[in-house]
């Protein structure tokens, strides 16, 4: 994931206050281990930012916001 994937998946993240919806979705990282991913402090795989990256979209979506949240190739 590059850097302004990750800043961007943060943005959409505090925006949309969806930390367990992750879960929901499937998610297998803890919540600390997203944290630090949001944070920039550690890389998380493409299946999980890609999890995140639709969870939050979605979430957008239903805020009638654009989706800030990009996927991994």
């Amino acid at each position: 994931m590059d850097e302004n994937q990750q800043e961007l998946t943060h943005v959409a993240f505090l925006l949309t206050d969806l930390e367990l919806a992750y879960f929901a979705y499937g998610g297998n990282q803890s919540l600390l281990v997203v944290d630090a991913y949001l944070n920039g402090l550690i890389p998380l795989s493409t299946h999980d930012c890609n999890l995140l990256a639709l969870v939050l979209n979605e979430r957008l979506s239903e805020l009638h916001l654009p989706h800030l949240a990009s996927y991994s190739g």
